[in-house]
């Protein structure tokens, strides 16, 4: 059906894109079919055309790609003091699935599966560190496993790099300045926290208050949504080079305080 006062067939919009359906039409492919339209009078109809596309794409997937991150549009964070009394940024507390409350508590790291957090990145440039608080050490040898992902469709996607961290040493804030990976991060864009522990060994973290967290958008019902994080399955004590969609499950694990610094 043609938009008010728009001639019934689009000479640029619907041409390029009428062999492909919405599940398929990326971002990116957008981004192409609009880049040559100038915002002038006369591109009306194919901006609105373009918006409508956009508009059905994302309601189709589920998907916030593009609207969210990348491309320079992303949601911007406020930014990271460069001095040394305020070195780190909470970003368990950061948008997109940040916390309501400053409170903390502790939550035992009792389950083998890889976790999954999302957040807006502060800042620019190389990760100088990351720091988790360790309130209850290990018995015996386990190391906790904590990575970056990359986002695709609003989900985890490549590991950029991970941090190892003895988990049996006297409690305190740990801070890991070595990563498997050089992780370069861009501010604006959304990524991923992903932990998990190395072996089948209990410990204790600092974790946002469960009473405080603000739940994780997918959900079993409306009466328990209390979704913190993802797990996946199918993977125990490793974190995988890539995320696998289909393996993600929601989960009321509380979610481990992460300090990012640069």
């Amino acid at each position: 059906m043609p938009l008010p006062d728009a001639i019934k067939r689009s000479p640029r919009v619907y041409t390029l894109l009428q062999n492909q359906d919405l599940e398929n039409v990326t971002a990116d492919t957008l981004a192409d079919v609009a880049d040559p339209i100038a915002i002038e009078e006369q591109n009306e109809d194919e901006l609105r055309r373009i918006c409508l596309v956009a508009f059905a794409r994302m309601v189709t997937k589920g998907s916030f790609d593009g609207w969210l991150s990348g491309g320079g549009g992303g949601m911007d964070q406020v930014g990271v003091l460069s001095n040394a009394t305020f070195k780190y940024y909470a970003v368990s507390q950061a948008a997109p699935w940040g916390s309501l409350g400053p409170s903390t508590g502790t939550d035992v790291i009792n389950y083998n599966l890889p976790a999954y957090l999302p957040f807006v990145c502060p800042n620019d440039g190389e990760l100088a560190g990351l720091t988790v608080n360790l309130t209850s050490a290990a018995a015996s040898g386990v190391n906790f496993l904590a990575g970056i992902y990359s986002s695709s469709d609003g989900l985890p996607d490549e590991l950029l790099g991970y941090a190892t961290m003895d988990m049996n040493v006297a409690t305190g804030n740990i801070r890991q300045t070595s990563f498997s990976e050089t992780i370069t991060l861009e501010r604006g864009t959304t990524y991923w926290l992903g932990w998990t522990r190395s072996t089948s060994v209990n410990f204790t973290l600092s974790t946002i208050n469960l009473s405080y967290q603000a739940a994780l958008g997918p959900t079993g019902d409306v009466e328990n949504g209390y979704s913190m994080c993802m797990l996946e399955t199918g993977t125990n004590n490793t974190l995988p080079a890539t995320v696998t969609p289909g393996n993600l499950t929601v989960d009321s694990e509380a979610r481990v305080m992460f300090n990012l610094d640069w």
